[in-house]
């Protein structure tokens, strides 16, 4: 792997992202290569021991930047407090905002430390939805309030921290878009420019859940997911079911004016500003 990763970012002129979901625990694509494994984000949490979560996510970040992986996208910043949440479960730090955001914060520090990028997840917030968005688009039933209250705060702690990225998920949230309420996050420019950019001034990356799970496929067709995500905010669009379709989709787009260069620009700043970042 390492010799795949160092060639993949020699046959480039501009560095590569080269991304992977490394959480610890049930999400680890590279546990059988090291020991000893990373336990759950939760078995870290259960003490509330920030260096503890901080010694996890750093030790993963040596693991990824030895095997010439640079961005990662974790910690779960996401509060688990629907018991049958089976989706999230464990992948989360706690229960409770301020713990989570604790833990998600020396997390990020963590990985930047090694150098690899940390994107958080899954904006708004994964923990106390009934629903797998891998099945289905998962439901966010509570009002801008008690979002404010609770399910940012992780986010916020792990802005602060420096995160690199959010990753925005396949979750609608009826009592925060009462007028398009099967509307998910990753269509959404309320949360995406609104809440994001405007209101919390963040201006890292904003990426994407997978393009090709069911929480989106299942409503809507590619052409309309890879146009709307990228209108609504999305930096980079991960994983869309056909690449090659979405390129073209994408080119079709603006071409015909509904992506403008000013957008278009405003992403392509950012993905290089991530990029060059990693790099001596």
């Amino acid at each position: 792997m390492q010799r795949l990763t160092a060639g993949l970012q020699e046959s480039s002129k501009i560095p590569l992202f080269i991304a992977i979901d490394e959480e610890g625990g049930r999400v680890s694509r590279i546990q059988s290569l090291f020991t000893p494994h990373i336990g759950t984000a939760f078995s870290i949490g259960r003490n509330g021991d920030t260096q503890a979560a901080y010694n996890a996510m750093r030790t993963i970040g040596e693991r990824l930047t030895l095997l010439g992986v640079n961005m990662n996208f974790a910690p779960v910043a996401d509060i688990w407090n629907n018991p049958s949440n089976t989706v999230i479960g464990n992948r989360a730090y706690g229960s409770e905002p301020e713990l989570v955001g604790r833990m998600t914060a020396a997390a990020v520090q963590g990985l930047r430390d090694t150098r690899v990028l940390a994107i958080i997840k899954h904006f708004p917030g994964h923990g106390g939805t009934r629903e797998d968005s891998h099945e289905e688009m998962a439901v966010y039933q509570h009002n801008k309030d008690r979002f404010n209250t609770f399910e940012a705060i992780p986010f916020q702690y792990g802005i602060e921290a420096g995160a690199d990225g959010v990753m925005a998920g396949h979750i609608a949230s009826p009592q925060m878009h009462p007028d398009t309420p099967s509307l998910p996050a990753v269509f959404s420019s309320y949360l995406m420019q609104d809440i994001l950019r405007d209101e919390w001034k963040y201006d890292g990356l904003i990426i994407t859940d997978a393009l090709d799970m069911r929480g989106l496929t299942r409503y809507y067709s590619s052409d309309e997911i890879v146009v709307n995500v990228f209108l609504a905010g999305a930096d980079i669009l991960l994983m869309p079911a056909n690449t090659q379709k979405a390129v073209y989709t994408m080119r079709e787009a603006y071409n015909d004016g509904r992506i403008t260069a000013e957008r278009l620009d405003a992403s392509v700043r950012r993905i290089l500003r991530a990029k060059y970042s990693f790099i001596d």
